[in-house]
């Protein structure tokens, strides 16, 4: 992903909701090398907040200027349109990714967007229609994911796919999460032997 041989990846992002700042704050303190140059969003105090905490969190990593803020519908189309954009953040409402994702492609980012890639089949069938053209044109294409690593998440799937549990027919997923993060911290009974 690194521009014509610098050691600088110049990154925007699409989406400035508060999963989009997270997002972004997360790419930016990954690694050394990385620029926020543009930001895209639906509504301008989204598009203000973002940028007042990326700012005061990462200083020298925002290269942002008020000719590479976007507001709109179109917004995401300005964003892709700068040369300088290497890789594209899409934070967005997932039934806008796939058009969104295309897009990137065609204009020739690096794409990491936030799951689900798509709400509905057709969504989903654009999205593995884009990562065939991500695969012809040597592009990137990174989803984000959520506790996939966990040990507790990795050993029930263990279990499934060894066959353990029996023959799964349905299923259903709850999650509960709190400040409190319990359910991956060792549990003690209230009672004592």
């Amino acid at each position: 992903a690194f521009a014509a041989g610098s050691d600088i990846i110049r990154v925007a992002m699409v989406g400035c909701g508060s999963r989009g700042t997270g997002a972004i704050q997360d790419c930016l303190k990954s690694s050394p090398g990385l620029e926020l140059v543009a930001l895209a969003d639906l509504f301008q105090d989204k598009l203000d907040g973002c940028l007042t905490k990326v700012k005061e969190n990462f200083p020298d990593k925002v290269k942002v200027t008020p000719d590479t803020l976007f507001l709109g519908f179109d917004a995401y189309e300005k964003v892709l349109a700068l040369p300088q954009v290497d890789v594209v953040l899409f934070c967005t409402p997932p039934g806008f990714r796939p058009q969104m994702v295309r897009a990137a492609l065609e204009a020739n980012k690096h794409i990491f967007m936030e799951k689900p890639g798509a709400v509905d089949p057709v969504g989903v069938r654009s999205l593995l229609k884009s990562a065939e053209l991500a695969d012809a044109k040597g592009l990137s294409i990174v989803v984000g994911t959520q506790q996939r690593w966990q040990p507790q998440y990795r050993e029930i799937m263990r279990r499934v796919h060894d066959g353990e549990i029996g023959e799964l027919v349905g299923g259903q997923a709850y999650w509960n999460w709190g400040s409190s993060k319990w359910h991956w911290q060792p549990r003690k009974p209230h009672w004592s032997d």
